[in-house]
């Protein structure tokens, strides 16, 4: 009896020894050699138990039952084998094709080229986690990025779990990436081909992009936290690449700056500050110029040569604007297929801006391009005294007005190989603190920069039009969905609910 009841202890010992030397790495990963031998003593009663039942077994297999379980737990195991042989082959060498509805996973050629041709290692380090709304986006893109160039390295760290990355990085926001080689580093917060390609571009790079603020006239100050300063624009252009400083007006001319802004003057520029800019542009150089309504008259003998006029009013606008407030503060959502601006989905926020028209006929050496534009329904409020801006026959003009103008001047007037350009903003409220980090108002900045730095990388790739259009509601689209969701699905339901309750109750 004790004789009979082995063989049955030895298959039982044997396959609990086998499924615990298997599943031990999987829970104690530092268990050693323990699931080897485990392993061992299960191969041992499962040998033993086989040999004592040899006969029984030999005569089982006979059975057409069991020949007919054995095929099919072959097939089974081969069919597995065969699936994880393909996947594993795969994974490592099979093509990819990208059947995505904007062919997101496909770069462009220039990025293509410019992989290739990388002088030397890039460090790609992202700063999301896998619950973040970027994840996909950076993985997807800066995959296809490594994968393209042995010199690209990519690594993703969730700020969670290493603090001390974020601190060591100075990251102040999740969905960061930077773009590291050398000592040069550039911050990116959205997986963009065209921020990243030239990124690469900037990292790689000896000489950086020189940017200087024009001070000595009551412009905003560039070291300014508060809302009205610019502190966060120089801080935006630091972690984009560019060398940011200030310039006296004294010294512009002789400045090496690649672009020089001027941030709404408050004081009125002198001739002398006007030829300076003058000798500046002739040298090839490039400028930004941001209004503000309060600047009045004080850059007007500076842009009246170059044919660019300033609206004496207030431009407002009850259509679009920044949700039920002001119908001063514009949601400029009209562009044109300009470089700067081809790819714009989310509208740019201009708080209290002036119009800004060009007369060919006083600037005869210039080409000018409208950039962008107020809806038809805006109009230049003249009445600047009133609390809240209506239109007034008769009295205020009707819109569209263009708000961002750009004049490049014209080849005949210049040296072969430079192009000087100026880009006129009837606001400079849309760079400052309190309205930099508004998504529009960044991408417009930093945009503009870039074109006017010459970094044509930037501005050159196509962009891709995404499958997702954000819907950005003006004031009257607002209340169309409050009524319809807020009041006409609600009475919708209780209707036709109180219409089934009263066709039941009468069967």
């Amino acid at each position: 009896m004790e004789v009979t009841r082995v063989p049955s202890i030895l298959g039982i010992a044997g396959t609990i020894l086998a499924f615990a030397g298997l599943a031990l790495p999987l829970v104690y990963p530092t268990g050693g050699n323990l699931s080897s031998i485990l392993l061992g003593l299960g191969t041992f009663c499962l040998l033993g138990y086989s040999t004592l039942h040899f006969r029984h077994l030999t005569a089982l297999t006979r059975t057409r039952s069991t020949r007919l379980g054995a095929h099919s737990l072959f097939s089974v195991l081969l069919a597995g084998v065969v699936v994880t042989l393909l996947n594993f082959l795969a994974a490592k060498h099979a093509p990819e094709w990208d059947f995505s509805e904007t062919q997101n996973f496909t770069l462009s050629r220039q990025t293509y080229q410019i992989l290739r041709t990388l002088p030397q290692e890039v460090n790609l380090t992202v700063f999301t986690h896998e619950g973040s709304p970027g994840y996909g986006g950076y993985q997807d893109l800066l995959t296809t990025y490594s994968k393209e160039s042995p010199l690209v390295t990519l690594t993703f760290i969730d700020p969670e779990r290493q603090p001390d990355k974020v601190k060591e990085y100075q990251v102040s926001r999740i969905d960061t990436v930077v773009v590291e080689s050398g000592s040069q580093k550039v911050y990116l917060q959205r997986a963009s081909e065209a921020d990243m390609t030239n990124a690469l571009l900037r990292v790689t790079q000896d000489k950086k992009k020189r940017i200087a603020f024009v001070t000595g006239h009551g412009e905003k100050s560039l070291s300014d936290t508060e809302s009205s300063g610019l502190s966060r624009a120089g801080d935006a252009l630091t972690k984009q690449g560019y060398a940011i400083g200030t310039v006296d007006w004294q010294d512009a001319a002789s400045d090496e700056a690649d672009v020089l802004i001027v941030a709404s003057s408050t004081e009125a520029v002198s001739s002398e500050d006007q030829q300076r800019i003058s000798q500046f542009l002739k040298k090839g150089g490039r400028v930004l110029v941001m209004v503000d309504p309060a600047s009045d008259a004080a850059l007007d003998p500076l842009m009246t040569p170059w044919g660019i006029q300033l609206g004496s009013g207030i431009l407002a606008d009850e259509q679009d604007r920044l949700g039920r407030g002001s119908p001063t503060a514009l949601l400029v959502r009209t562009f044109t297929t300009h470089d700067i601006t081809e790819d714009f989905t989310t509208p740019i926020l201009f708080p209290v801006s002036r119009s800004v028209t060009f007369d060919g006929a006083q600037g005869e050496t210039w080409e000018y391009v409208a950039l962008a534009q107020t809806s038809p329904e805006s109009w230049e409020e003249t009445d600047l005294k009133s609390p809240q801006p209506e239109f007034t026959s008769g009295q205020d003009a009707k819109g569209p007005f263009t708000v961002a103008g750009l004049l490049t001047r014209k080849p005949v007037d210049q040296s072969p190989g430079v192009q000087s350009a100026v880009l006129i903003v009837g606001n400079a409220a849309f760079a400052a603190n309190g309205y930099l980090t508004y998504p529009g108002n960044t991408d417009f900045f930093l945009k503009a920069v870039a074109w006017l730095a010459q970094e044509d990388a930037l501005v050159s790739l196509t962009p891709k039009d995404p499958a997702f259009h954000p819907f950005i509601p003006n004031p009257s689209q607002e209340q169309a969905l409050v009524f319809f969701q807020v009041l006409f699905l609600p009475l919708l339901t209780l209707f036709l609910g109180l219409s089934i309750w009263k066709r039941r109750r009468s069967l």
